[in-house]
């Protein structure tokens, strides 16, 4: 008679950004075997919440989270909860104070301590980032290629969070892909606080564009590579032609240019003008006429007047991003921009955002309703009563848009989908043809 042994299980709740969770699954590699890990457990040896405390929301999210882990182990789901993160790192000596009830705090980095309090012998591997669990998706996966930031954004916390700019070998990040496309991997987003310094550390010059050619050349015809979180200062004419220049590497790129007038972006320290940011993205489009750009704008910074705005209003009309997501100016404590004068009321701040979202709101539809009649190649994510929902090389997960398909496909597989229907936010095509 052969005896089971029955696997306990480890609940890891993840918040904030995909650095986030490819922390979660670096982790959950590291304590298979001993463990089952998964964000849907509803009972088992311990709770993780893996906090992010970025700006004010998030870090009330990370708060709610954390009450409501210790409510399931009140009522006996779990045994333990364990608390990590940004928000762990950032309040470390006043949320152990706060919550005496957690049976473990642990800052950023601390896997060993984290096996230790689990009762995990095994040794942290130098290749740990090999040996990950997917938690959300097992065809898109995140490479951190890079942790920390030198920038030292006025409004920005992360430095004091994560550290200088620390990226990973050329050699890790290769053995890591080449793990993931081993799987069911067919998405590779290189992510980071900002990817476009890759190398400046530890090669002593920048190295993202001899990345990219070696992982393209990794990559093949078998999965698409998508770029986050660039700092658009840095972004150059050689790394938009090595972009352009390989079929894999979708002709997509986050550029993050948090505001358009020169006198806020110097406030922020962001290191750009108007002028400069107008002439990168016409380099970009004439380099790569199809490329989808996402940006992100921060309304209600301090000393953004009405005239200020305006003129941001408008210079965002006149450049229409393809993608644009927008933030209300969130007040940090130990970033300059706290202590800087004439702060806007978050009421405004809001009110700002709301009206640039509507403005995008516009734009998208008008540039969806052009793609009409022709063909994407889209990557399927997910089907749910008889429809696929997928993404095209437009559009990166969780925060772009979709191409619904009426129909029942494969997750994780590429179709050619012709589309008959568009709105202001997604894509529709019912006819489609396997293209893996």
């Amino acid at each position: 008679m052969r005896l089971f042994s029955i696997m306990k299980k480890i609940k890891i709740i993840t918040l904030g950004c995909d650095k986030n969770l490819v922390d979660s699954e670096v982790l959950s590699g590291q304590l298979s075997g001993p463990y089952e890990i998964s964000p849907d457990f509803t009972s088992g040896e311990a709770l993780i919440v893996n906090t992010c405390g970025f700006i004010g929301d998030a870090k009330k999210q990370s708060i709610e989270a954390i009450l409501e882990a210790f409510e399931q182990k009140k009522k006996g789901h779990f045994k333990k909860v364990l608390l990590t993160g940004c928000l762990i790192e950032r309040y470390f000596k006043e949320l152990k104070k706060e919550f005496p009830e957690a049976d473990g705090f642990f800052r950023l980095g601390e896997i060993k301590d984290m096996l230790k309090a689990l009762s995990v012998s095994k040794r942290v591997s130098e290749n740990r980032f090999c040996e990950r669990i997917a938690l959300e998706s097992e065809h898109t996966a995140y490479i951190k290629i890079s942790d920390g930031c030198n920038h030292k954004c006025s409004y920005c916390a992360i430095p004091g969070i994560r550290g200088n700019y620390k990226s990973r070998s050329v050699d890790s990040i290769l053995k890591e892909a080449d793990y993931l496309l081993r799987g069911n991997v067919k998405e590779i987003i290189l992510v980071g606080q900002e990817i476009s310094s890759y190398g400046t550390d530890n090669y002593k010059k920048n190295m993202i564009c001899d990345l990219l050619k070696e992982l393209s050349l990794l990559c093949g015809n078998n999965a698409w590579i998508r770029l986050l979180y660039t700092h658009p200062p840095l972004v150059t004419r050689q790394f938009i032609e090595e972009i352009a220049e390989h079929d894999n590497i979708c002709n997509y790129i986050d550029f993050p240019i948090q505001h358009t007038e020169t006198d806020i972006l110097k406030a922020m320290k962001r290191g750009d003008t108007t002028e400069k940011i107008f002439a990168k993205v016409k380099m970009m489009r004439e380099i790569i006429p199809d490329i989808t750009i996402r940006t992100s704008i921060i309304t209600g910074f301090p000393g953004e007047t009405v005239k200020i705005y305006n003129s941001m209003k408008r210079n965002l009309g006149m450049i229409r991003f393809n993608r644009l997501g927008v933030f209300s100016y969130s007040r940090e404590e130990d970033t300059p921009a706290d202590t800087m004068p004439d702060h806007i009321s978050k009421k405004t701040a809001v009110r700002r955002a709301s009206e640039i979202m509507e403005m995008q709101r516009e734009i998208s539809c008008e540039n969806n309703l052009k793609f009409v009649g022709k063909t994407f190649k889209v990557l399927v994510d997910r089907t749910e009563e008889g429809i696929s929902y997928g993404r095209s090389y437009m559009d990166a997960p969780d925060v772009d848009n979709e191409i619904l398909i009426r129909d029942t496909l494969e997750t994780g597989r590429f179709y050619d989908v012709m589309i008959t229907e568009a709105d202001a936010y997604d894509l529709y095509g019912p006819n489609f043809t396997d293209v893996t």
